[in-house]
């Protein structure tokens, strides 16, 4: 959906324009809005609108790159199996506790959807 500058709001003009600028200086939108002393609240309330009109794209926005480059590799430890019989092969750990264990590895498929990434 192409949408007219006309057709937005002040606050959707300025959020595609702070959006442009979190670009050019390397951050997210949510940084930015909280280095310069903006009320994220506002962010995600203004971002919901734009969804709604097709200005913007569900998930991360197309210009926000500045989170993709700094988070492109996720930390993996490799360390030796506790248990010699342990009949997995992959083991995930999220750092806010859960587990995954896979008895043989999964396809790259599988892992790029749980990671979140798209295709």
């Amino acid at each position: 959906m192409n949408t007219k500058s006309e057709d937005l709001t002040a606050a959707e003009q300025q959020y595609l324009e702070r959006a442009k600028a979190a670009e050019g200086e390397g951050m997210s939108l949510a940084q930015y809005y909280r280095a310069k002393g903006l009320s994220v609240y506002s962010l995600y309330n203004v971002r919901r609108r734009l969804i709604q009109k097709g200005v913007v794209a569900r998930g991360r926005a197309a210009w926000s790159t500045a989170r993709s480059k700094t988070e492109a590799f996720v930390a993996v430890r490799v360390v030796k199996p506790a248990e010699a019989g342990s009949s997995s092969v992959c083991r995930l750990k999220h750092p806010s506790g859960w587990v995954i264990e896979c008895a043989s590895w999964p396809e790259p498929s599988w892992m790029a959807a749980l990671a979140g990434e798209r295709r």
